[in-house]
């Protein structure tokens, strides 16, 4: 991260560091933002979470749930940034996972069934259990109310930011359910 921001810096680049040596460096295209990217580090280990408080602006928990994991992964955060003396604060928190919506039963195990098609090893779990797995590992799984339910809850863990993966790209209408009955109420 240290050899990466010294080269978005304008003027030549100098770092000297254990691994890597800059004396220089010119990095092209420069970044618009400023005073820099802001610099998204994702992942729950303690190791990430050292380097998340060392360098990051943002923190995303990657598919963390439920909210006590986010919460104990946050604790361990917060610790790692006492050690150096940064205000935990000052780093946003994301979430990023999959998603599975659909208004019943029904139609949650058909767009199951899509999944099973796009990802493959998940061809091994029956359609109709496949909801419940994919909640297990983190998913935001259920009808509108029940996503609206979770997201609440961890944004009540401070997450900030939501980025939903979306696997079946022609199935516009889960979007759209997204769009309809979930974004509102989140507002």
């Amino acid at each position: 991260m240290q050899v990466i921001r010294a080269l978005w810096e304008d003027g030549p680049a100098r770092f000297e560091g254990r691994y890597y040596r800059l004396d220089g460096g010119v990095g092209w295209p420069k970044p618009l933002q400023r005073p820099r990217i802001p610099v998204i580090i994702g992942g729950k280990g303690p190791r990430v979470l050292e380097v998340v408080a060392r360098h990051a602006d943002e923190w995303n928990c990657g598919g963390s749930r439920p909210p006590a994991d986010v919460r104990a992964k946050t604790e361990m955060l917060v610790a790692a940034c006492r050690r150096i003396d940064r205000d935990p604060r000052t780093i946003r928190r994301s979430w990023m996972g999959g998603f599975l919506i659909a208004e019943n039963g029904a139609a949650l195990e058909r767009r199951a069934r899509k999944i099973q098609e796009y990802v493959p090893p998940r061809a091994a779990v029956p359609a109709a259990k496949l909801p419940d797995t994919l909640r297990n590992e983190g998913w935001l799984v259920g009808s509108p109310e029940e996503i609206v339910g979770q997201m609440r809850d961890l944004a009540e863990e401070g997450i900030g930011r939501f980025m939903l993966q979306f696997y079946d790209q022609e199935d516009l209408d889960a979007l759209h359910l997204v769009a309809r009955e979930v974004l509102p109420r989140l507002a």
